[in-house]
């Protein structure tokens, strides 16, 4: 069995501390074979992550999640997350989970909110190619993020909630032993910036979220990123490996400035 994993993630190697972590958490906790697709965007309109209208998107990679089960040949199923994740368990509970007849993607969710940003499509369902809009529609439309956030909202009965804490908003109330995986979301808050910037800094770059950096209010969780790098370096998974050259980056990105953008969850402090 190979689980297909795909990860949304910037382009010019800005996240390379936080795709050192999710890949070294993903092979450490994970025994089955995974196939991971970091989906970074670039200027090859013939690839499935190329020629993006990003203007209303709020960071390089948002609309990609929804690309995923035609960029699959609407064949089997594909796990998708974004970048700052960490796997604190076997990938396998969630890829083994048992869609429901007329499911097109499992996720995060209940009555009144759903997260896409780890879900678990099911592209080979006829149901997913009839709700999902093409590819190349897509990528020529800038609110296609939107309008399929608010398509899914408004018709649960083709999603599906997934059982565990596969996406747990940075750490709600759980320990670190209770999360299947972390997802430390708040952007001006994210584990990997203390890391990422002074590097970028010192290239002369500049990271695609420009808004206020701040502490994480979990130490604890920090300390579990930390740990995890310092692992994951240890391990081969180096940082270095994760920056693409000159010849490889994207750019600049033509999408949202984060400038105004303010704590986003309930569990903050």
């Amino acid at each position: 069995m190979t689980i297909k994993l795909f990860v949304g993630c910037s382009s010019n190697g800005e996240d390379a501390e936080s795709l050192a972590v999710l890949e070294y958490s993903v092979r450490k906790n994970t025994k089955e074979n995974v196939d991971i697709t970091w989906m970074r965007a670039n200027h090859d309109p013939d690839s499935p992550w190329g020629g993006w209208d990003m203007r209303t998107w709020a960071t390089p990679f948002s609309g990609f999640r929804w690309a995923i089960p035609e960029a699959c040949g609407f064949e089997g199923q594909a796990i998708y997350c974004d970048s700052d994740f960490i796997f604190l368990n076997d990938l396998s509970g969630l890829w083994n989970q048992p869609f429901k007849p007329g499911v097109a993607v499992m996720a995060k969710g209940g009555e009144d909110s759903w997260r896409y940003c780890c879900a678990k499509w099911n592209c080979e369902a006829a149901i997913t190619k009839e709700i999902l809009l093409s590819l190349s529609r897509m990528k020529k439309i800038p609110e296609s993020h939107q309008r399929m956030m608010g398509f899914f909202s408004q018709n649960r009965q083709v999603v599906q909630p997934f059982e565990g804490s596969w996406n747990c908003i940075d750490g709600e109330n759980l320990t670190a032993d209770e999360i299947d995986a972390l997802h430390y979301s708040d952007m001006g808050t994210q584990f990997h910036l203390k890391y990422a910037i002074p590097r970028l800094e010192k290239m002369g770059r500049k990271h695609w979220f420009d808004g206020e950096v701040r502490p994480h209010w979990r130490t604890d969780l920090q300390e579990l990123f930390d740990q995890y790098l310092k692992e994951a370096e240890k391990a081969g998974f180096k940082v270095a490996d994760y920056i693409p050259g000159d010849n490889a980056s994207f750019g600049e990105y033509n999408k949202q400035s984060q400038k105004d953008y303010k704590n986003a969850h309930k569990w903050s402090k």
